[in-house]
């Protein structure tokens, strides 16, 4: 584990978190404006510290508590260590300050997601369209993986294409091509245990680990899911964190 980057025991129980302040963090903390709370806010989740990224935003809540985006972060920080009802109730209060639904959608659908609501999950997910490719593929992926939950047809799959331009999200790919038929599940299970990016790998196991269980196959599937929870130093990525629930 980088040891630049706290724990999920130090996040979500009671280990402790043995990660330091940067310089930057230090300096930020001298300061009372807004901005350096968000920015210290900003600075401690990117080390994982989601708990003091918490006190950061609500320091800077006590200054400004009009700004849509900083409950955005703020419902992302608690979602992570997975305090689901003061998650939603940041969400709620930035569509309340006019925040677009569209922009919202991504996140309240993973919520959705982690608290196993897998219909309200689809339907959010559904709102981030139209979208770029790169977006578009994590819609696909997140949207069918709550399908499959549901054991309904992932009817968006069908917007899925081999020429879609993913960018830097090609294990989504993997995992959406796997899921579509366009690349067998077992090729698919191969190639991810190529990936050398414990990210890459974390994201392309996930989607292949639940459409191996729903296609009945759960050894190989908890199989799967017990390898990519090995690769902790990307815990806060969601499909860790899905994997993690699922493991419950």
């Amino acid at each position: 584990m980088n040891n630049k980057k706290a724990t999920l025991e130090s996040q979500l129980f009671n280990a402790p978190c043995m990660v330091e302040d940067t310089e930057e963090m230090f300096w930020l903390r001298e300061t009372d404006d807004y901005q350096s709370k968000i920015s210290l806010g900003n600075a401690l989740a990117a080390q994982y510290r989601f708990r003091e990224a918490i006190t950061a935003y609500l320091s800077a809540e006590r200054i400004r508590n009009n700004d849509p985006m900083l409950y955005l972060r703020l419902g992302g920080a608690y979602l992570t260590i997975r305090q689901f009802d003061a998650a939603l109730a940041a969400y709620n209060r930035s569509l309340s300050l006019g925040i677009s639904r569209k922009t919202i959608a991504y996140p309240v659908g993973v919520w959705h997601y982690l608290m196993k609501d897998y219909e309200n999950g689809a339907k959010w997910f559904m709102e981030c369209l139209p979208c770029d490719d790169e977006m578009a593929i994590a819609v696909i992926y997140w949207h069918t993986l709550s399908c499959l939950r549901m054991n309904v047809s992932p009817f968006l799959l069908k917007e899925y294409h081999s020429g879609m331009l993913v960018g830097h999200h090609t294990a989504y790919r993997l995992a959406v091509s796997a899921m579509s038929g366009e690349e067998s599940l077992e090729n698919a299970k191969m190639q991810t245990e190529q990936l050398q990016s414990d990210l890459d790998y974390v994201i392309a196991a996930y989607g292949i680990s639940v459409a191996l269980m729903c296609k009945g196959q759960a050894k190989e599937s908890h199989k799967l899911q017990e390898n990519l929870l090995l690769r902790d130093s990307i815990w806060p990525c969601v499909s860790y964190l899905a994997a993690w629930g699922d493991c419950m």
